[in-house]
């Protein structure tokens, strides 16, 4: 009986198996890191934009789920944000930024005067003419408009 080990199989992929393993490897990974995060809606930031126009705090959260931020600003307006939630999609964006993933940001504006038994947030409504905007990840400034030039307020964007 002969009990010397056996010859690895001939062939590219078997010379050197250590090494093309760490190859392959290192190939998966950076094909990985290439890759971006997809937005968690398939709506474009103008699709949603018209979807939510005059909803309620209660049918906004009906339709895109619970926001992952919210923030109470001064005099009854309330911002809450989706992060890395849409993209902007269509020719109306310039190619630099056209399919980039962003933040959606919505501000809903309370009535006037709150009724006798307290505010009720399911009156609130998305404010208007600006109250759906966004901002790219990373950036400091959102597409508010109090963050826009007036040319690009006048023009709606």
């Amino acid at each position: 009986m002969d009990l010397e080990p056996a010859a690895p199989p001939a062939g590219p992929l078997y010379r050197g198996f250590t090494v093309n393993r760490f190859f392959l490897w290192m190939l998966v990974l950076l094909l990985l890191a290439g890759c971006s995060p997809a937005a968690r809606s398939e709506k474009s930031f103008d699709e949603i934009r018209t979807l939510v126009a005059g909803k309620t705090e209660a049918e906004v959260t009906k339709l895109l789920g619970n926001p992952d931020h919210r923030e109470k600003l001064p005099i009854s307006v309330e911002r809450w944000t989706w992060w890395n939630y849409t993209y902007l999609g269509g020719k109306d964006w310039a190619p630099e930024v056209r399919g980039k993933i962003v933040h959606l940001e919505i501000t809903f504006a309370g009535p006037l005067v709150a009724p006798a038994e307290g505010d009720e947030p399911s009156r609130w409504r998305v404010s208007e003419p600006y109250g759906v905007g966004f901002s790219l990840p990373g950036a400091l400034e959102s597409s508010s408009p109090l963050n826009k030039t007036p040319t690009a307020v006048s023009k709606g964007i």
